[in-house]
Order: C-alpha cells, then sequence, then structure tokens
C-alpha cells in the first residue's frame, strides 16, 4: 500500500536524509588505502561485514545528493564486499549472508546511473555467488529471502521460489502463537532464547526488502503477502514494547545496541496508517531517540550511553563500532525509502493471537481489577510481560518470567522502566555469564532481586528457566517462584510516585543471608550518580538533575557496592545491596520493600 508523504514525515525525512549525509565524512575517515573498513578500536572480528552496510548508506546518500566522491567511496564498497564474498577461507558463511545481502541491498537504493554502471562491473560476480550458509538462526532466514529477491529484481538470476517458500515457512514456523519470533532456532534445533531485539531484527529484515524493491511481478506477490502477514503480527506484539521516548523495551542478547534503533525506526515508518497514526508519531520519536548519543567525531554509541567506543560498555563481543553504526544507519536508510516511497503495511485479517482485549495471556490471570486505561500484557510463550499504566505509557516495565536460554537475565526482572515518560537512575539488566550461574552474578551482575545464600555457602539468585506464575494488578505484577531452596512471592509496583518491590519469601531450608540487590547507572557518560546515606536509612541520589530516595525500611542496612559494572548498556552501573535478613531457619519468612522515588528537596 501506498500514500503521499505527510508534512510530519516530510520534516524527518529531511533530517534522515542530512544524517546519513554527515556519515560519509565517517566512512571515508574510516577508508583505509587498499579500500577496507576495519574497526578503530578492534582487531578480532574487526571489519566483518561493515563494507556492505558501508554501501548501503552511501547508495541512500547518493540517491538524494550525488557526489563524485560518494559515487567512488561507494564503488570502493562495493569492491571490497565482493573481494570478502570471495574469500570463503577468511570470513565465514554467515558474514557472507550479510555481505550479499547488504552489497545487493546497496544496489537497489543506488540512483539508476550508479546502479547500471556499479552492476556492469561486480554483476558478474553477483551473480555467480552461491550461499554456503546453513539457516542458522531465524534472522539468517530473513537475509536470505530476502536476498534471493534482490538478485531477481536486479536481474542478476532467476528466482528460486522453492527456497523463497522455505525460507518464509521458516521464519513463520518460529513465530510463536502471540507473534513474537524467536531467533534462536536453526534447521535442527529450537532453543528458549527470546530476544527481542532479534524479533525486531527479523521483522525489519522482511521490511526491507518490500521497501526498496519497486517492481513486484505478479509471480513474487504471494511471498510477499505472507511476509507482510509476519510482520504484522510480529508488530502486534511489539507495540506492547514500545514507548513514548522512541524506544522498546529489550532484554536478552543485543538488547539496545545501534542496530535495533535503525531497525524500529524503518519498522514503525512502515507501519504507519492511511492517516499517520500513533505508529507515524512514533517513527519520529524513535528517528530522535539516538541522535544525543553523537559523539563529536560523527559516529553514535552503539549502545545508549555516551561513554567512549573503546571502554565497550554494554556491548557483546560481536559490538563493534563500525558494523553496529552502519547497520543502525542501513535501517535509517530504509525508513528514507518507506517514507519516500509512502509504503506503508496493509491491513489484514491475520493478527497475533495475543488474548482478550487488553492484550493478556488469557492463561495468566483474571483482570479484574485493572484499573481504567492500564493495559497489561502477558505472553507465557516468549516470557515476557509488559506494564502500561495509562494511553501513552507515561508509566511502563517490561518484566522477564523466566531465565532464557543464554541466562542474560534472571526471572522475575523489570526492565525498561519509565515513570512519567522519564527515565531513572536504574541500570538495564545483565549477566556476566550465559553459560552458568555463579558468584560472579552478585559480583559483576547488573540485575535487581533477591540473592540467598545456604548453609553450603551457595548463592541462589531467581534462575528459574520455567514461567514463574504471574496476576496483575492495577499497577503492575504479582510473581511467584518456587524452588526446593525458597518461596518467593514478587510484587512490581509503579506509579507516579515511584517504583516498589515487595517480597515474601519463604525458606525451605536454612539460609545463612538474604540480600536485595537493585543496580543503580552511576555514569552513562554524561551524567555521574551522586549518593550519600540518610541518617533515617536509605539512600538519596541525585542523577541528571533529579533527586531520588532509595529505601528499605526492613533492611538491617543499605548500602551502594564499591564494584563497578561495565556489562549494561546504560553505562557504568554498581548494586545497592539490602540485607534484609539472616540466618533463617526453614519455615521462616521475611518481608521487605524497597522503593524508589523522585523527590524534591
Amino acid at each position: 500500500m501506498e500514500r503521499p508523504i505527510e508534512a510530519g514525515d516530510m520534516a524527518t525525512l529531511s533530517r534522515m536524509h542530512e544524517m546519513l549525509r554527515q556519515y560519509v565524512p565517517v566512512i571515508r575517515r574510516w577508508t583505509t588505502p587498499d579500500g577496507r573498513l576495519p574497526d578503530p578500536f578492534e582487531t578480532v572480528y574487526s571489519e566483518n561485514y561493515a563494507p556492505a552496510n558501508a554501501a548501503a548508506v552511501l547508495a541512500s546518500v547518493c540517491s538524494t545528493r550525488s557526489s563524485q566522491e560518494t559515487s567512488n567511496s561507494l564503488s570502493i564498497m562495493l569492491e571490497r564486499t565482493v573481494q570478502l564474498l570471495g574469500d570463503k577461507q577468511g570470513v565465514n558463511p554467515f558474514c557472507r549472508v550479510f555481505l550479499y545481502h547488504y552489497g545487493l541491498m546497496a544496489l537497489l537504493l543506488a540512483p539508476e546511473a550508479d546502479r547500471s554502471r556499479l552492476i556492469g562491473r561486480f554483476g558478474p560476480d553477483l551473480a555467480a555467488y552461491e550461499d554456503d550458509c546453513a539457516v542458522v538462526n531465524t534472522n539468517c532466514a530473513a537475509l536470505q529471502w530476502a536476498m534471493e529477491l534482490f538478485t531477481g529484481a536486479l536481474g542478476l538470476r532467476a528466482v528460486d521460489y522453492a527456497l523463497l517458500s522455505h525460507r518464509l515457512k521458516f521464519i513463520a514456523d518460529a513465530q510463536l502463537e502471540s507473534g513474537f519470533i524467536n531467533d534462536e532456532v536453526n534447521e535442527t534445533h529450537s532453543h528458549d532464547g527470546m530476544p527481542i531485539a532479534y524479533h525486531a531484527f527479523t521483522l525489519f529484515l522482511l521490511t526491507g526488502a518490500i521497501a526498496v524493491i519497486e517492481r513486484w511481478p505478479d509471480e513474487w506477490l504471494v511471498s510477499r503477502r505472507e511476509a507482510e502477514s509476519i510482520i504484522r503480527c510480529g508488530m502486534d506484539w511489539l507495540r506492547h514494547a514500545i514507548t513514548p521516548d522512541g524506544s522498546f523495551a529489550m532484554v536478552e542478547r543485543s538488547s539496545y545496541q545501534t542496530f535495533t534503533w535503525g531497525a524500529l525506526v524503518a519498522l514503525l515508518a512502515y507501519s504507519s496508517g492511511e492517516s499517520g497514526d500513533e505508529y507515524g508519531a512514533a517513527a519520529r520519536d524513535a528517528f530522535r531517540s539516538w541522535l544525543p548519543y553523537a559523539h563529536e567525531d560523527g559516529t553514535y554509541g552503539c549502545t545508549p550511553n555516551v561513554l567512549p567506543h573503546s571502554l565497550r560498555v554494554g556491548y557483546e563481543t560481536y559490538t563493534h563500532l563500525n558494523m553496529y553504526n552502519l547497520l543502525g544507519l542501513t535501517g535509517i536508510a530504509v525508513a528514507v525509502r518507506l517514507l519516500e516511497r509512502g509504503v506503508r503495511l496493509p491491513d489484514g485479517d491475520d493478527s497475533a493471537a495475543t488474548g482478550d482485549s487488553h492484550g493478556l495471556d488469557n492463561e495468566a490471570g483474571d483482570l479484574a481489577g485493572l484499573q481504567a486505561g492500564a493495559e497489561s500484557f502477558v505472553d507465557k510463550h516468549s516470557g515476557y510481560a509488559f506494564y502500561r499504566g495509562e494511553p501513552g505509557g507515561a508509566n511502563f516495565f517490561g518484566c522477564t518470567l523466566r531465565m532464557h536460554n543464554r541466562k542474560y537475565a534472571p526471572a522475575m526482572q523489570g526492565f525498561h522502566f519509565r515513570l512519567a515518560g522519564q527515565r531513572l537512575p536504574l541500570a538495564e539488566p545483565r549477566l556476566p555469564e550465559y553459560q552458568e550461574v555463579s558468584d560472579r552474578a552478585l559480583r559483576d551482575g547488573v540485575w535487581e532481586g533477591f540473592a540467598v545464600t545456604d548453609e553450603s555457602g551457595v548463592l541462589h539468585i531467581p534462575a528459574a528457566t520455567d514461567n514463574v506464575e504471574i496476576r496483575p494488578s492495577d499497577d503492575g505484577f504479582t510473581m511467584t517462584l518456587e524452588t526446593g531452596v525458597l518461596r518467593c512471592e514478587k510484587t512490581i509496583a509503579v506509579s507516579d510516585s515511584g517504583i516498589e518491590w515487595s517480597y515474601a519469601l519463604t525458606a525451605r531450608q536454612p539460609l545463612r543471608s538474604c540480600q536485595h540487590v537493585v543496580p543503580l547507572l552511576v555514569h552513562d557518560g554524561r551524567h555521574a550518580l551522586e549518593i550519600a546515606s540518610l541518617d533515617g536509612g536509605g539512600l538519596r541520589l541525585r542523577f541528571a538533575g533529579r533527586m531520588y530516595l532509595l529505601e528499605c525500611p526492613e533492611a538491617v542496612s543499605l548500602d551502594m557496592d564499591l564494584h563497578r559494572s561495565l556489562l549494561s548498556v546504560s553505562g557504568v552501573s554498581a548494586q545497592a545491596r539490602a540485607v534484609v535478613a539472616g540466618p533463617l531457619q526453614a519455615g521462616d519468612t521475611v518481608r521487605w520493600t524497597t522503593s524508589l522515588r523522585p523527590v524534591t528537596f
């Protein structure tokens, strides 16, 4: 479906054009004399697929304001892309999928004159390239589906319709009843990964093909409609995680990395309806959301903080500046093409099964008592729940129902907290190792929850890999976890006055100690946390010009740990620890409430 561009979109489109143009000198500065594009701060996994994404960004710039210099840079990046595609010993197959996909996308984004010239130069190599990558995950299937269409749209070779059907079926099979797409699926196994970032990325990859292919032969339309159905169901799920500050709630693998920004902007540009509905406004907010993370050199923070790139705060090992900046900007280039063409996701009757009118999984609990305007969405299949206190999401948070395969966050973990639409000095969660849960989780981890030590000295945290019981309340969720060591009932409540974490923990065997840990954001590269102990107990916090009180009346002590962690995407963090009880005998119950409240002094 296409519609004329609106005034609000036109202003955003103009800013997007300018932003992409401003990145051309960055690409030029990164390019070595022999045409490589290494990461400025790393040697391992350094260049990877960055040249192909650079080509996509440069092609988008050429289509709106071409210059000989930009056109030459585009040629250099495509030449490097083709070189890397030919290095089957040195470049792994999944990396080559990215190179091929985005190299072809660059040709489709380029103006006709550049496209013809570049196809004449690189077309034979691209047409002869054989993809030897197994379907290693869902986003791989989406990349392969799109690049098969790209080769046909460019006239490089005929489309393999059996491959198109197989790739889309692979994605559809990974899409849960709720609409969520689990990325951690390959051709032989399905793991309980459930990364929200890659749910959005898979939707983006399907959207990207629809954005850049202008002529769809009749025989391609069945595949397009199937892709639109997957996107529509996936966006039904994702809307529960989107907040008005231009972001969406994420946890698990690759949360809040730069590429998720570009993916969201494109998805929202594609999902806005005939009259520029809330998705249209959300697309403008999403585009602006990452602009504050610009560095003086023209690059953007790979994670939403402004700490130096070389510190890698919140990075995962495969997150490099060149790759993720350029992948994020490719999302902006796709959004540009969607807005320019007026391409929008058509309405359909195949929405995801998201329960009743509140979007609540019918198995999750009774809606009675939910206040007017509040929305609770519980998806036991993906293991996530979202609370929105009122229309517009002024008070909001997400929550994990279980610990997923890679164990990046505990069960019952709140994330993406918003009070009156404002962020708080709470660090987004991240555990240090997904292979095991150990004492490092308490020392280095960034998370909120109980930490108890049994008589043998073993640490126990909320590490359940099955869903906890959950029921919604007027202002959040109440969850129950039962193990052989303890039973814990936890309530997370969010209101205009602050956040409360309330616990009732019953020991099922003797315990030496019980603590409550809360992750505080110490520094995001721009703002530092100032903290002081109050005479009556509790901590006074000052961050980014706002004041807060962190209190736990039942605690024996409440202090901030001296250790600092670089794991969280929010920035440098530290744990506030409330010692609430110990020792406990089997059958003993301890109750406490920890609150974080904005205050005025």
